[in-house]
This record gives structure tokens, sequence and C-alpha cells, in this order.
């Protein structure tokens, strides 16, 4: 018998009696239940059973139950080749098969999962027949065909494709046609990134180098961090529910933070004169004031038409305090050279050198408030033309007094 086939029935058996064995058992009760350990974990006995219990586990490489704990699908095995494309995938990482099924036969999955001399573990000598494997596990009360069929069976899949309903799944375009795909876990990767993660933030060398940068004092491997993860539970309280991989880590894997990339910009058209002429495209806002024409032309008055009114300015507002932060993102001190013909006013508000100016004075907040209630009644008057409502003294009262409402934001 191979040395880790045997130390693995060795600590069957010692746990086995341990449970049993209680304090105030006589001394024939103990040696009773540890004959019965000797019998049951002998190779001839234990092997032939463990066979046939091996069916109550499936492995799997990405488990349905992930996707929902009720989710029951086929079990899918996948191991991709190797390439050199620089994507963390199946085939590119050497991760641990994942196991799900009947909790009372796991000691079935660690028997297969145990590495032999070579190497190679139990489970990899079963799917090649090797004559190492058949005389390791050469034993009178059943055959190797026996034993082999019966330990594989984890490794079965239906020959039916079948998803379930609890799995998400996306159209994805082939073609002039769409596959409905399943999106499944790859749980073995999921963990071996914790296991890095973890390996990254707490390993002995980085709490070590922690110490010494608290101490003060020189540390040559020094240490690095990885911001703005996130934890994800699966199974909640009942974890091992989920599958053997998942119950090992609790339940509890890392989601790493996934953004866009940030865009610069190749160019950002400056306003060289008035803002709210070289800036503000009035086609740009078509929409909203043609809209607010609709509202002004009703005959009658009440709250809703007033509300819808003053939603539509206020999105009107918030169009242009949005192209008002594009501006700031320009290059501090642009408003100060010589082809900039921006009246004073616009240039502290819109130029960040001129940012202290800003949170001191209000006399340019006034300016800029006044420029943009005259700029709403000029660009309605241009887009809608002829047809447009005369405005009053009063609606160029109101329209200042809501965008006084947005003073901060302006600012």
């Amino acid at each position: 018998m191979d040395t880790a086939i045997e130390k693995f029935l060795s600590e069957r058996k010692a746990d086995r009696i341990k449970k049993k064995l209680k304090a105030n058992m006589l001394e024939h009760e103990k040696l009773l239940i540890e004959q019965e350990a000797d019998k049951e974990f002998l190779l001839e006995n234990w092997l032939p059973k463990a066979a046939k219990r091996a069916g109550q586990l499936s492995l799997a490489s990405h488990p349905a139950k992930f996707s929902h704990p009720s989710a029951k699908s086929k079990s899918v095995i996948f191991s991709g080749d190797y390439r050199a494309d620089g994507f963390l995938r199946s085939g590119n990482v050497n991760v641990e098969p994942d196991v799900f099924g009947s909790a009372s036969a796991m000691d079935v999955l660690k028997f297969l999962l145990i590495q032999l001399d070579d190497g190679l573990t139990v489970l990899e000598h079963l799917e090649s027949g090797s004559e190492d494997i058949k005389n390791k596990l050469n034993i009178t009360t059943a055959s190797f065909d026996e034993l082999q069929n019966g330990f594989l069976a984890i490794k079965q899949c239906t020959e039916i494709e079948l998803t379930d309903s609890k799995i998400k799944q996306v159209y994805f375009p082939v073609e002039n046609k769409y596959h409905l795909l399943s999106i499944m876990i790859p749980s073995g990767l999921i963990y071996k990134l914790k296991d890095k993660i973890s390996d990254i933030r707490f390993s002995d060398s980085v709490k070590q180098a922690r110490e010494d940068r608290k101490k003060q004092l020189y540390n040559e491997e020094g240490f690095g961090d990885i911001y703005g993860l996130s934890m994800i539970g699966y199974g909640g309280t009942k974890p091992q529910n989920i599958s053997v991989l998942n119950s090992t880590y609790g339940g509890k894997a890392y989601l790493v933070p996934s953004f866009p990339p940030t865009l610069k910009h190749k160019y950002l058209r400056l306003p060289q004169h008035d803002f709210f002429v070289d800036s503000l495209w009035h086609k740009n806002f078509s929409d909203e004031f043609k809209a607010l024409h609709k509202l002004f032309s009703i005959e009658y008055n009440n709250k809703d038409i007033r509300n819808s009114r003053d939603n539509w300015l206020q999105f009107i507002i918030d169009k242009v305090i949005n192209k008002m932060w594009s501006i700031r993102l320009a290059e501090p001190g642009w408003s100060s050279k010589a082809s900039c013909q921006l009246p004073s006013y616009q240039k502290i508000w819109l130029d960040n050198a001129r940012q202290a100016e800003r949170q001191k004075e209000n006399d340019w907040l006034n300016e800029v408030m006044n420029g943009f209630a005259r700029w709403i009644v000029i660009v309605y008057e241009k887009v809608i033309g002829k047809k447009a409502k005369l405005l009053a003294d009063e609606d160029l009262a109101y329209i200042k007094k809501l965008i006084e409402q947005n003073k901060e934001g302006l600012r």
C-alpha cells in the first residue's frame, strides 16, 4: 500500500475512534470500538464501499449552485489549454477541482485527491488506468474494474445538456443568430484569486513589513496592498450546500474593482470671448427649449404645468453646469493667455487658477447668473423662432430666481 494512502486511512480511523469514545466507557467497550474501526478502515473493506459512494458526488469546475443554491444543472468539467495570453482563465491557472453532492461522501473526494509518489493524484491514476494504481489498489474483495468504474462516477456527466432557469443567462450573437449562454462561476479560480490576495495582504512577510513600518524600521521586501476590494458570500450560513471549495473557504470570496479607464480629453475647445456663446451650442438644447415652448403655449396654468416648466429649466441649468465642469478640467491658468478675451467674471468662474477668488467673492457670481438668465431667453427665441412667446421682465426675473437656487453648484 502506498504510504500516502496508508496515512489517509490511519487518520480516518483515528477520527472515527475519537468521535465514538466517551470518558465513562469501560475498557472492553473502548477495545470493541477500536476493533470495529480497524476492520472498517482496512483497505480491503473500506475501498469497495468508497467506490460505491463516489457516485454521490459530482466533480465540477463551474458548479451551478454558485449562481443559485437551488439551481440544478449538469456537472460542468472544463480545463482549457494553457496559452500565454495574459488572461486569468481556466487552463492558465492550476486550481483544485471542486465537488458538490452528499456531505457524507466527502472522504471519498479526499482519497481521490491524495498525491502519490510520482506527484499524480489517485484520481489521475484511475483515469489513466496505470499499472501503479492497479498494484496499489489490488484487493480480494473487488476487481480493479469495479473500483475504477465506481470512483470515476464522480466525473460522469449526463449526456443531455441541461441548464436551469435560476442560472443567469445571456444572448450572445453568433453570425446572424443568437446563442443562449448560461453564466457559470469558476469556483477554483475565484478561490485561487482569494489565496493570492490574502498572500499579498496577510502573509507572514507582509505582517512583518507592516510591523517594521510602524516601528520606522527598514524592511528590504516592503509590502503592497489591493484597494477597493469587496466581499461576496455564497450559500449564506450554509456554504457547504454550494460546494466543497465553498465550504473550505467559508463561502467568502473577493471581488476586485473593475472600472472603465480614465480617458483624457484629446481636445477641449476653451471659450475665448464668451462662455455662453463659444461653449454652449444652441442646437444641443433644442429638445429642452421645444418642451418648454409647449408648456408656455398652454393657455391655462396649474401646479403640474409649473412643475414641468421648472423641471425643464432645471435640466437646462444642469447641462450648463456640466459644461462648466468640463471647462474647469483644463490646465489651470489657461485664461491668462493673451488670446483669451473672456470677461473677468468668466475667467474667475471657469479657470481653476482663480479658485481662491471664487470662494472669497460673490460679485462675479451675480454676473454669471445674470448672463445665464439672458442666455436662456436668447436661446429660447433662437430655437423656437417666430413662434416664440414674448417673455416679459417678470419671466426673466423668475428664470434668474431659479438659477439662484443653483448658486453653489455654479460656484
